[in-house]
């Protein structure tokens, strides 16, 4: 299966920036000032920002992550959660089923030919009082996913709200 990325990617070479989740039936976009998931590039670099949940994927089929941001040398398969933290665990693993179902089906395109492959659990709490996102980088308590990523998918899996590119 080929997937056309062009309709639904963005190239953008900003220093630092955020990606933020669409409100209903929307997809995922940079804001240059407030998001779930920083993105730091201090080189500039062209980076190609790929919605893949609402544009890829029909917004109705939940079982994919909402976007990935890539650049010549990474791909980053992102999921972003707003949640309370007492859900953590039943939507870290939400997350991560969404990452693994759309890694796999992302393994046979070219796009994906000769990179390193991450992927983000991005896990937020709003503050309605201050509009921030107050990140939640707890892990869980044993890597059995992490091993499980790298080893099944070739795909390193991290538990963050930010990505730095080289």
């Amino acid at each position: 299966m080929l997937i056309d990325f062009q309709k639904c990617q963005e190239i953008t070479t900003k220093q630092h920036f955020f990606i933020r989740d669409g409100e209903d039936q929307q997809a995922a976009y940079i804001d240059e000032n407030f998001g779930e998931f920083e993105i730091i590039n201090p080189k500039k670099n062209s980076l190609s920002f790929l919605k893949i949940d609402t544009c890829i994927f029909d917004s109705n089929d939940i079982s994919r992550c909402d976007c990935a941001i890539y650049d010549e040398n990474t791909f980053c398969f992102i999921e972003l959660k707003c949640i309370k933290p007492k859900n953590f665990n039943k939507k870290r693993r939400e997350a991560e089923k969404q990452l693994e179902t759309t890694i796999v089906q992302f393994q046979q395109e070219d796009i994906l030919q000769n990179k390193k492959k991450e992927a983000f659990v991005c896990c937020n709490c709003f503050i309605n009082e201050t509009k921030n996102f107050e990140p939640i980088t707890q892990r869980p308590s044993n890597n059995e996913k992490i091993v499980y990523f790298s080893e099944h998918l070739n795909t390193m899996l991290y538990y963050s709200t930010k990505k730095e590119f080289d």
